[in-house]
């Protein structure tokens, strides 16, 4: 019996070590299913809120990336300019420390303000292009020069009252202001000019072209082109207009255009330096005023063949000097010149420098 007793004993135990066996062998069989991801998925952990630190449920998507842009040059923000589209809206005065008077709404001619230009450089229609005629004027100041002006200061300077009768008698005689988007599109064979038209600029950005130039401008009907020095703008340098005062311009049909970052002889600047002035100021304008300018004025009327190849590879469309010339076309179109209007120019000198010798809408007859 004690025999018996042994042998059923070790069968036993033998028959649980197999049982054993069996369940560890299951156990990993399950395992192994799951590792495969066949048809096992693991249990959701819960996890605790409001935790600072805690991983979220789901990963949060990531936004598309914007473009990447050049940002402007200046230290100033760049605003958002909305298009007025309707010329006849009354203008609203900018709230700056100057003492300026209210913005008149416009009365004379309509304005067609334009933010958007065509790309890229309009170049000859066909197999030709157009010399045009068309008196570009050139003005600084517009105001009564003080007592202790020296003599540049003065001959830079039109008072109020002789700009004044200067629109007058642009409006009286028929001419149409035009800028220099015009004009280039109209040497290429485009489209046309008006009848008699006439391009009116100020040089530098003085405080004085927003507080007399503007109002007369907007109550005679003509759009001007406004070559403004950026930095002397971004830093507030006393006696310039303000980037508000300029983009209230813009909205109302004129033409912000880049005179530089600083006002430096070009002539002196190496290849960095002429991409830090030209593109520089470029970027700066087009950040306030919604469009990118194409035009360039040079400093002090001086350039040479670097200031005009790196025009050409800025984009620029054409640029101003300051020589005595009326004729434009499209192989000078980085030397146009224009007609300097002095403090004494009389109204019959101003008469004589518009005469449009026989020419409509800038061509001779045929």
């Amino acid at each position: 019996m004690a025999l018996r007793k042994t042998f059923l004993s070790g069968r036993a135990t033998r028959i649980g070590s197999l049982l054993l066996v069996l369940a560890v062998l299951t156990t990993a069989a399950a395992v192994g299913v799951g590792c495969g991801g066949a048809a096992v998925e693991p249990a959701a952990i819960p996890q605790p809120s409001g935790q600072t630190g805690d991983p979220p449920a789901t990963a949060p998507s990531l936004p598309t990336p914007a473009p990447t842009l050049l940002p402007p040059s200046s230290p100033t923000p760049a605003a958002t300019v909305a298009p007025i589209v309707d010329p006849t809206l009354a203008l609203r005065a900018t709230q700056t420390a100057a003492a300026a008077p209210p913005t008149p709404e416009i009365t004379g001619a309509a304005i067609n303000p334009t933010t958007t230009t065509p790309e890229p450089l309009p170049t000859p229609y066909g197999v030709y292009s157009w010399t045009l005629k068309v008196p570009i004027l050139m003005y600084h100041y517009i105001s009564q020069p003080p007592a202790d002006a020296d003599v540049y200061r003065v001959d830079l300077s039109v008072t109020p009252d002789n700009f004044r009768q200067q629109l007058a008698w642009l409006r009286d005689n028929g001419y149409t202001g035009i800028d220099y988007y015009e004009l280039s599109l109209a040497i290429v064979g485009v489209t046309e000019l008006p009848e008699k038209p006439v391009l009116l600029t100020f040089d530098d950005g003085y405080l004085d072209n927003y507080i007399a130039a503007f109002p007369l401008l907007q109550e005679y009907g003509y759009k001007a082109t406004f070559f403004v020095v950026t930095d002397f703008v971004d830093f507030g340098r006393e006696g310039y207009m303000t980037w508000p005062m300029l983009e209230e311009m813009s909205r109302a049909g004129h033409r912000i255009e880049s005179h530089s970052r600083t006002h430096p002889d070009l002539r002196d600047k190496d290849r960095d330096g002429l991409i830090w002035e030209m593109l520089g100021s470029q970027q700066t304008i087009a950040a306030h005023v919604g469009y990118t300018p194409r035009y360039f004025c040079y400093p002090g009327g001086d350039y040479n063949e670097a200031t005009i190849q790196m025009l050409r590879e800025l984009d620029f469309w054409g640029a101003a000097t300051t020589a005595n010339d009326t004729w434009h076309g499209f192989n000078e179109r980085f030397e146009w010149g224009r007609l300097r209007i002095r403090n004494d120019t009389t109204l019959q000198e101003f008469a004589n420098v518009l005469d449009l010798e026989g020419t409509v809408r800038g061509k001779l007859p045929q």
